[in-house]
């Protein structure tokens, strides 16, 4: 299956709290993107002016669009939580589907439950996220690293999170998603056209050296609050 046709239902408390911003906003899921990239990819249309930070709430779907009671959907970026950040540029998010019928879940209703308006300058570009080693060098994909260097090539600030991600090894023709969702530090200011870098502490540094060559990772940054 080439991707999913979210539905977008509007709740009422969340209309309450901002029709406006919550109208600007549209969605498109990917459910498969290939091999080496993410799986379950939401992307979030912000047809406004306005930075905006949705709270989000979804409700997996089978193939006849029938509402599964005992999956749950999660979200690595925290859009279902109000942390992240969606400029007039768009941004994405990453579904994750638990419960014993996860498996059949191909689609997803969401809800906007409030849309809040952020007062953030309106970057258009991605962070860039390198891992960094000890001694400063870039390791390889399956080593470990000690620090992560945030580079902002937009003229503004950016705040971002990071997340360090590690992924399903699925069999046949189930999906890949995100099976553990660890923080990396707390929120990052990076100046414009700057680089900021970030120590690996605490429980990020015990998730790098227990997974690092052993399970597919990812280090990702994300614009937040």
């Amino acid at each position: 299956m080439a991707g999913f046709a979210a539905t977008l239902l509007l709740a009422g408390c969340g209309i309450l709290a901002g029709s406006r911003p919550a109208a600007a906003l549209r969605f498109q899921i990917a459910a498969d993107t290939g091999d080496g990239y993410m799986n379950q990819v939401l992307t979030i249309f912000n047809d406004g002016p306005q930075v905006l930070a949705p709270t989000l709430e979804f409700t997996a779907l089978d193939a006849a669009r029938t509402p599964l009671s005992n999956v749950e959907v999660a979200t690595v970026y925290g859009s279902d939580r109000g942390r992240l950040v969606v400029p007039p540029a768009g941004g994405i998010d990453v579904l994750v589907f638990t419960g014993g019928a996860a498996q059949l879940a191909e689609d997803v209703a969401v809800s906007v439950r409030t849309t809040e308006t952020v007062k953030a300058p309106a970057v258009d570009v991605d962070p860039v996220v390198t891992p960094v080693d000890e001694s400063g060098r870039v390791p390889d994909r399956s080593s470990r690293f000690t620090a992560v260097s945030v580079r902002n090539d937009d003229s503004d600030q950016m705040s971002v999170r990071l997340v360090y991600i590690i992924w399903t090894e699925p069999e046949g023709n189930q999906r890949q998603q995100a099976e553990r969702v660890v923080p990396v530090g707390d929120l990052i200011v990076v100046p414009p056209k700057q680089t900021t870098l970030v120590p690996v502490a605490g429980e990020a540094r015990t998730a790098v050296a227990g997974a690092a060559g052993l399970l597919p990772t990812s280090i990702k940054a994300y614009l937040s609050r």
